[in-house]
């Protein structure tokens, strides 16, 4: 039993999984690209100010400077220059405040990290800013401490800090719309999953009904081709339509086979057992016993001869049958077969001939038992469809490689639309004609055995030509 509404939920799952990891990772990429580019630009701003500290403090003319008057210019010329987002303090080799943000002179030891490294005398090159929460406000700041040096020697220490919370509200926004946006997507994801899922679904189950009408024995079910899209499921589709036409012929090849063949059977036993009850009664002639015993020969010889492509059949279908590969005379054998079948052909006054159209026909590999099977099944067929004065011929030709036999008459023929047919098994263009319907089925399957090919050409009203080529040789040695 086929669970539709389980694969409804593993495609929209995996689907919907898919979408959510995507938009996961383009999101989180983003908003991590975004809150770098904030970050970036206030480090790069801090770095900025760290450079242009170093070239006012560092100028000729601030020598003879007390270090006080010093950050005093420092401090007025970075409020009158620059943008007031810097909270700027000035910090002595002691790691007192002197001027914290707000313009005051505190005397208030701090232990900032920046700071530290900064009177430490680190190069150059390696003070970056630093970020992390104050721990009295917990507020989110960016800061930078530059060492103020004369003669090499450190005096103290301007920092530089800018709050981060106006630019973490801006990134949490962000975060939010594209939260929302990712919320929606998933939405549209969910609704495209939903479609496509049923759109995958609803073809599945017309073939789940229709293979349940197989099931029922319903081979003339057909599949309503505009919900069945022309991709992978429409192939499955075609090739269910088609395994049901084949079917639905198979049986109706059975059903026709089952009534030749009982019809076949029933025949010869019902000769076989009327006569053997007249044979059994007083005062029988002499002549009535001749035709009696007669009758039950020819139509025992006619039951085992069914039996036998029944067999034969059976065999070749299950790849059972084995070749008894010899050396074959096939002038001989050919010859041999118009000989034993005259006695038929003269019944209906049916003149059947043999020619060879080369001199010299060789032997070929093959078994000889087989191959007078297939002879005298062409020839018999041929004579059953020709009628009275009517000409069988069979000819023989040899070339290097293989050998041609044709059987060709005069008789009804065959329509055209059923030549293909001809080699199926049980096909029988007459079901009224007696026969199996297996004759030309094993027989084709014998020449393939022989490496070779049957071939049938016919035209109704005409007459019919069977062509079967096999191999001179089937084994390099025998």
């Amino acid at each position: 039993m086929l669970h539709f509404e389980g694969l409804r939920k593993k495609i929209i799952k995996n689907y919907f999984t898919i979408i959510i990891i995507t938009v996961a990772l383009f999101e989180g990429l983003f908003i991590f690209y975004i809150q770098n580019y904030y970050y970036d630009y206030v480090r790069q701003s801090l770095m900025n100010q760290k450079d242009y500290t170093n070239s006012v403090y560092d100028l000729p003319t601030t020598g003879s400077i007390s270090f006080e008057s010093k950050v005093k210019n420092i401090v007025e010329k970075q409020n009158t220059e620059k943008n007031s987002m810097y909270a700027i303090e000035i910090i002595n080799k002691n790691s007192e405040i002197i001027i914290d943000p707000y313009g005051f002179r505190v005397k208030e030891k701090v232990s900032y990290e920046d700071v530290t490294r900064a009177l430490r005398g680190v190069k150059d090159k390696d003070l970056t800013p630093y970020t992390y929460r104050q721990p009295e406000t917990n507020e989110h700041v960016m800061s930078i401490s530059v060492p103020l040096k004369t003669n090499n020697i450190i005096e103290g220490v301007v920092r530089y800090t800018v709050s981060l919370d106006k630019i973490d509200n801006i990134i949490f926004k962000l975060t939010f719309g594209l939260i929302l946006a990712g919320i929606c997507i998933l939405l549209i994801a969910i609704s495209l999953s939903l479609r496509f899922a049923e759109s995958l679904i609803q073809p599945l189950r017309e073939l789940k009904q229709f293979a349940n009408e197989l099931a029922h024995g319903n081979y003339s079910i057909k599949l309503k081709n505009t919900n069945i899209s022309d991709d992978e499921i429409g192939d499955l589709a075609q090739t269910f339509e088609h395994m049901a036409a084949e079917i639905d012929k198979s049986e109706k090849l059975k059903e026709e086979f089952i009534s030749s063949i009982s019809h076949e059977l029933r025949t010869p036993l019902t000769s076989i057992k009327g006569w053997s009850e007249t044979l059994g009664y007083e005062g029988i002639t002499k002549d009535e016993l001749d035709l009696g015993l007669g009758i039950i020969q020819d139509e025992t010889e006619r039951l085992i001869k069914l039996v036998n492509e029944l067999l034969d059949f059976s065999r070749l279908a299950s790849d059972r049958i084995k070749l008894q590969i010899d050396m074959v005379d096939i002038r001989h054998l050919a010859t041999g077969v118009v000989n034993q079948l005259k006695v038929k052909s003269s019944e209906k006054n049916i003149t059947l001939s043999v020619e060879f159209e080369d001199e010299e026909i060789e032997s070929v590999q093959g078994d000889k038992n087989r191959l007078r099977q297939v002879l005298i099944n062409l020839i018999q067929n041929a004579i059953k469809f020709t009628s009275e004065d009517g000409f069988v011929k069979l000819v023989v030709s040899q070339g290097e490689e293989y050998t041609t036999i044709r059987v060709i008459d005069n008789g009804c023929g065959i329509e055209s639309h059923n030549l293909d047919k001809v080699l199926d098994k049980f096909f029988q263009e007459d079901y009224n004609k007696a026969g199996s319907g297996l004759g030309l089925a094993i027989s084709h399957e014998i020449v393939k055995l022989h490496g070779g090919t049957m071939n049938i050409n016919s035209e109704k009203g005409k007459g019919t030509a069977i062509t079967i080529t096999i191999k001179n040789k089937l084994i390099e040695s025998i």
